[in-house]
């Protein structure tokens, strides 16, 4: 194994479109509303929340996500808490 190799071992790419599962529970930033629902952008994916409160918007939430499309990279997901504030 050349230094080289032994430099880049264990590195790998992050793609912008994450695959998430039902039932995986994540912590997310909420970035807006739309539809009457909350939407949480996570790369080019979007997840929309249902159950935030009416001022979740700029702050993290762990979400059970209850649905995840791969194709489209779009999912829907149910709040269960704040956990913070924005860093802005």
């Amino acid at each position: 194994m050349s230094v080289f190799d032994k430099f880049l071992a264990g590195w790998s790419f992050r793609g912008s479109t994450p695959d998430y599962a039902a039932g995986d529970a994540l912590e997310v930033m909420v970035t807006g509303e739309g539809d009457g629902d909350h939407v949480a952008r996570i790369g080019d994916s979007t997840l929309r929340i249902e159950g935030a409160p009416a001022d979740a918007v700029n702050t993290r939430v762990i979400v059970d996500v209850e649905s995840w499309d791969d194709a489209t990279h779009t999912g829907r997901a149910t709040y269960r808490k704040t956990v913070g504030e924005t860093a802005f």
